[in-house]
């Protein structure tokens, strides 16, 4: 092309292209046109929208989850649940609109200048507030945008949670729900007793292969190659000069190397619940006023801490709560802790009742020296060299890739290792890909051959190819009979408990005859002792929330659950020995706080309500063939 570059024939070809991207470049030509994959009230939704809000999903569950993310994802459809909210999201503006709700610039920037993120020594930071935004991939229009729509939504949140009410009523009959406790005898009937006396039939097992081959389907299967561009690693290779540290220090001086003044103490909460009457309070003060006196004397703080702190964050790490600056501590607190000591103690009262602190250690306000700051500025511009590195290299290698290179060999110019990866299906995670839950997915869309990057923030990049693939199918019955046959003997074992069970509980007249029929049938009688009815789990058999809202029906105790219950193919037969309702001691002492979580628990019910509402009466459309998770148009 370069060499012909003003031949008759190059421009011809160069006059074709630039039809043909005329059209395809537009996005509704006739060459490629963009689908929507949905939309609301006539308003389309692209799958560009989509994919972007399942992205910032996915890294909003792996900050909250780290490495438990992956088993959170799995199952999970992330477009569909994207595409829910951005359905959701458009409504509520919608609806806000309508109402003539606004947030005006003045109050935009307010809540954005007090956003912890972007503040440096408690003040809004323009270069913290450009950075954060460049790390998350982020232009301030948008970021601008989405946070008015989000305290659009807020405000109409509020309107709605504001006519919501809990009644003193209301609220002991539902602790007292919460907070019953419940005492249970069972008779268990395994399934598994059952199973030695089934024998199959060859007519049985074609008969339910025929009703039920999709439970044997096996999944689509892939194994793959790839090269993991880790950061750290190319960091190490990589030697900050003396201007880039220089360079970095000086506009970072204020953000990152000035330290305010802080302090490390400990504390013991005597908690005072809002509303508390004053002989509450008086009891509270007198009881932190003796571990107080307890303190001075010598008493072991620790120990004090996790006897009788409320703070459930640090009783048990002896009160700690670590260096703290100002600013940080509600006002008394943090006056009472800047004012001591290390090893003074005293007594303050906060609007979470009176705290028993303990100061430990103080750090004067200081800026670190360029030398002290050196291991800092040196480990933070390797990172960034390694991360830029690792961008640069796979972006070389990709290509490199595609032109037959092997992933050996470049992984073994780079330093790096190739991996090869064992037969996956998409619900698995293959070794070495658990930082990107989305590898499996991803991966199994490419074709025998093909090579694609994966990246994502806080994610190195991985330079991955598709050695093999497997389409998912359905076994002849030759390969899968014994699963078959296991299967037939299951169900049929968990039928026979059922009926056993249920032949068991005819048997029973009374709660009388339970120990009496168990007796005479050789079966052992199995108790609980007591539990709380609201953990909706029971002691030694786990979740059991039928039983649980089962026993709540029972009229005499004690008394028989009138039906039999089922759990991983085991029966049982129940019979409720006792249930205590909370004492009024207990409800006054846990009244306030649970009002206030049973209103927050009341509004967020109301605000999903609400939003159900404007859906059931909104025209939403979506393409069903484009929201499975993982397919993009």
């Amino acid at each position: 092309m370069r060499k012909h570059a003003y031949s008759w024939a190059t421009r011809a070809i160069l006059a074709l292209l630039a039809i043909v991207f005329a059209f395809w470049g537009i996005g509704s030509g006739i060459f490629n046109q963009v689908h929507p994959i949905g939309s609301v009230n006539g308003h389309k939704i692209l799958p560009v929208d989509v994919d972007r809000e399942a992205e910032q999903m996915r890294q909003q569950l792996q900050n909250a989850y780290g490495a438990n993310a992956a088993l959170v994802l799995k199952g999970l459809n992330l477009r569909r649940e994207a595409l829910d909210r951005i359905i959701e999201r458009r409504l509520i503006l919608a609806e806000a609109a309508r109402l003539g709700l606004k947030i005006n610039d003045e109050e935009l920037q307010q809540v954005i200048a007090s956003t912890p993120a972007f503040q440096v020594d408690g003040h809004f930071d323009l270069a913290a507030y450009q950075d954060v935004l460049r790390a998350n991939n982020l232009l301030p229009n948008e970021f601008e945008e989405r946070s008015r729509d989000d305290l659009l939504g807020q405000m109409l949140q509020q309107m709605v949670s504001q006519s919501v009410q809990v009644s003193d009523s209301e609220a002991r009959q539902m602790f007292d729900q919460q907070n019953e406790k419940l005492s249970l005898a069972y008779i268990e009937i395994p399934y598994a007793q059952f199973a030695p006396g089934i024998h199959v039939t060859d007519q049985e097992v074609a008969d339910y292969y025929k009703r039920t081959s999709d439970e044997f389907r096996e999944p689509e299967r892939a194994q793959a190659a790839f090269i993991q561009y880790d950061s750290f690693a190319l960091a190490d290779k990589l030697s900050p000069s003396e201007k880039e540290i220089q360079d970095y220090y000086t506009p970072n001086l204020k953000r990152e190397f000035t330290h305010p003044e802080q302090v490390s103490a400990r504390h013991i909460l005597i908690a005072v619940p809002e509303g508390a009457s004053s002989a509450k309070r008086a009891a509270a003060r007198t009881k932190a006023e003796s571990i107080l006196k307890l303190v001075q004397g010598g008493g072991d703080f620790a120990k004090l801490a996790k006897q009788n702190s409320d703070d459930a964050s640090t009783k048990f790490k002896g009160g700690e709560m670590g260096f703290f600056s100002r600013g940080q501590m509600v006002k008394p607190f943090e006056e009472a802790a800047f004012r001591l000591k290390p090893g003074e103690s005293e007594l303050v009262e906060t609007r979470y009742g009176y705290h028993v602190i303990q100061l430990e250690q103080t750090k004067a306000a200081h800026t670190d020296t360029l030398a002290e700051a050196r291991l800092k500025i040196i480990d933070q511009l390797k990172r960034k060299a390694g991360s830029d590195a690792a961008r640069r290299l796979v972006r070389e290698d990709l290509s490199a890739a595609l032109d037959g290179a092997s992933l050996k060999d470049l992984a073994s110019k780079r330093g790096l290792h190739e991996n090869d990866t064992q037969w996956f299906t998409e619900q698995d995670t293959p070794a070495g890909t658990e930082q990107d839950p989305s590898f499996a997915r991803e991966v199994l869309k490419l074709e025998k051959g093909d090579v694609r990057v994966l990246s994502g923030p806080g994610r190195d990049p991985l330079l991955v190819k598709l050695i093999d693939k497997r389409p998912r199918y359905t076994p002849p019955l030759k390969e899968v009979r014994d699963k078959v046959v296991a299967a037939i003997i299951r169900s049929k074992a968990e039928q026979a408990a059922r009926e056993a069970a249920q032949k068991l509980l005819k048997q029973m007249k009374d709660a009388a005859d339970f120990t009496k029929v168990a007796a005479a049938n050789n079966l052992e009688v199995h108790q609980t002792g007591q539990f709380a009815r609201a953990g909706r789990s029971i002691p030694l058999l786990g979740d059991f929330p039928e039983v649980t809202e089962a026993a709540g029906s029972v009229p005499t105790l004690p008394g028989l659950i009138d039906q039999t219950m089922q759990q991983d193919g085991n029966s049982y037969i129940f019979k409720l020995l006792s249930r205590v309702a909370p004492s009024d001691e207990e409800w006054e002492k846990a009244a306030a706080s649970f009002k206030k979580d049973l209103l927050v628990r009341k509004q967020q019910l109301a605000w999903q309500d609400f939003v159900d509402q404007l859906k059931r009466g909104a025209t939403i459309a979506i393409d069903p063939n484009q929201i499975s998770d993982g397919v993009r148009s």
